[in-house]
């Protein structure tokens, strides 16, 4: 048993050209979200919803586990590897399990609703405190003009979620309307749009109470989680595609991890018998 080149240093440059990557990332964007931006976190939507937030933690993960896939081969420390091996193993299939969650909301209403699953919440908790974040403002309107829907539920009247925003809504009294000029409307973001075309941004003015004819040649009525759902239904090859691309490399990687953790076992036991 002897230990191979290829499968040490394949992993060694792996760790030290992602190591840096996720340094910065982790760092960068820690200063922006915690230091400029003032940022505070209420409950963990607030977190999970603010895009610098999530990108701070993925810079986080790649930063520790770069680290550790970098210093394990390099040294060829048997207990840097083993514990890279379990994280990355835990990692794998921690995806696995999203992925698994992901296909039985979009496939299996039925078992989504036995299971409790409510995949919309988030969504809607974003459209709730929209007016409070810009940043989550930014990610609600790309969201939105990325996949060409309008609020959160998986119906066809998506639309209607804008009045859980205590601005959106219309349940207000006249007087409050007459000072809150987006009361019953939509954001832009929800607008109809073409490449000929200008989206005015205040296109989604009264979409809530307009006659549907109007509203449908305006807005995009579709909720996001259903446009996502009929999206993955229609392109299941590509998603599978994707997540093979994804999770496959991961998985090599992994092994080849344990692998030279192997050699490294193996060609110690000779030296020490040699020794003795």
């Amino acid at each position: 048993m002897f230990i191979n080149i290829v499968i040490r240093y394949t992993t060694t440059i792996f760790g030290k050209d992602q190591l840096p990557i996720g340094a910065f990332t982790m760092m960068g964007l820690m200063i922006y979200a915690l230091v400029v931006k003032e940022k505070k976190l209420i409950d963990v939507y607030d977190f999970f919803l603010d895009p610098a937030c999530i990108l701070c933690l993925f810079g986080c993960v790649a930063f520790f586990a770069s680290l550790v896939g970098w210093w394990g081969p390099l040294r060829e420390n048997v207990g840097v590897l083993t514990a890279y091996v379990w994280m990355m193993t835990i990692f794998f299939f921690v995806q696995i399990a999203f992925v698994i969650i992901i296909f039985v909301a979009v496939y299996s209403p039925e078992a989504q609703k036995a299971l409790h699953m409510y995949p919309d919440v988030a969504l809607n908790k974003a459209i709730i405190k929209y007016t409070e974040d810009d940043d989550l403002r930014d990610f609600v309107n790309n969201f939105q003009e990325t996949f060409e829907c309008c609020g959160a539920s998986d119906n066809d009247e998506g639309y209607k979620d804008w009045t859980k925003n205590e601005y959106y809504n219309c349940s207000v009294s006249e007087l409050q309307k007459k000072s809150n000029t987006i009361s019953c409307s939509v954001p832009y973001s929800c607008c109809l749009r073409s490449e000929s075309r200008v989206v005015d941004s205040a296109c989604g003015l009264n979409m809530q109470i307009v006659n549907a004819t109007v509203r449908a040649q305006t807005i995009y009525t579709q909720g996001c989680f259903k446009r996502i759902a009929d999206i993955m239904r229609s392109n299941g090859l590509y998603v599978g595609i994707t997540l093979l691309v994804i999770l496959v490399p991961q998985f090599v990687l992994t092994w080849m991890a344990q692998k030279l953790r192997d050699q490294i076992k193996a060609q110690r036991q000779k030296w020490n018998q040699r020794l003795r």
